[in-house]
């Protein structure tokens, strides 16, 4: 909550921009702050030659307005910056600063990957009155691009179903998740993913809340749902294990900044 309450959205800003605005700026999917355990935000007087002409407004953070950009991976920091990848920046950054900052990588990678229209490769220019790209030849519009996806606690009395990816730290399982297709409700979503990477059937999904992701910029919509039927039976090709875990004996469990922490932390 203490993240939604300190942060306004906005399209544009008020008045010229000023020595304390927040500048996020994204080297890639890494962010820069200040090097040491003192991780912070970076201030437009901090990074005065990195901020390019061009930056896009995310809102206003605790009074300070929010710009965002990407530069390029050539450019040399000043002494006591670094670029660091966001995710491990959970609970080195403040809470409310850390879903700032995926907010506005989402929006700086938006902006950096439609500068020219997807229909007729024209240029295009952003909107005052909305978030979107403008084409200035066809009149296409390009909004920030926001993927739906499913997350489900699956439980079986006392046992919960936890999957391994290839690319988790070891020893870490979490829920299942994954995209909802083109034309399919979320609640489908949920019983065909449990049924592609468990070979399970589940009783109907219930919701349980939703969190913005951006790695890279997903909706992660969560449920929990109970065993109907079926044994485990893991789709190797997404997932390198699948199994029942109980409160006793669990795995190494997903980081609390994601939403399969707060699914198993409800559960627990």
């Amino acid at each position: 909550m203490l993240a939604v309450m300190l942060f306004e959205p906005a399209l544009s800003r008020l008045g010229d921009p000023l020595d304390d605005d927040r500048v996020l700026l994204f080297v890639g999917n890494a962010l820069i702050v200040a090097t040491g355990d003192d991780v912070r935000l970076p201030t437009r007087a901090a990074l005065a030659d990195l901020v390019p002409p061009e930056t896009v407004h995310v809102g206003v953070l605790a009074g300070h307005a929010v710009e965002t950009a990407h530069i390029d991976s050539a450019t040399h920091l000043p002494s006591g910056w670094v670029h660091e990848p966001l995710r491990p920046l959970h609970g080195r950054l403040p809470e409310a600063e850390w879903a700032v900052a995926g907010r506005a990588f989402q929006l700086a990678e938006w902006d950096r990957t439609h500068l020219f229209c997807g229909v007729c490769g024209m240029p295009t220019e952003r909107l005052a009155d909305e978030r979107a790209r403008s084409c200035q030849q066809c009149a296409h519009r390009a909004y920030p691009r926001h993927s739906p996806a499913v997350i489900m606690r699956i439980t079986r009395g006392d046992e919960v179903l936890l999957g391994r990816s290839s690319h988790f730290p070891p020893d870490m399982y979490s829920t299942l998740a994954g995209f909802v297709d083109v034309g399919e409700s979320a609640e489908a979503a949920v019983r065909r993913e449990v049924r592609e990477e468990a070979g399970i059937e589940i009783t109907e999904p219930q919701w349980f809340g939703s969190q913005s992701w951006a790695f890279p910029h997903s909706l992660m919509l969560g449920f929990t749902a109970e065993w109907a039927s079926g044994d485990v039976v893991a789709d190797l090709t997404e997932l390198e294990d699948v199994q029942w875990f109980t409160r006793e004996r669990l795995p190494v469990l997903p980081p609390p900044a994601s939403i399969a922490r707060r699914l198993l932390d409800a559960w627990l």
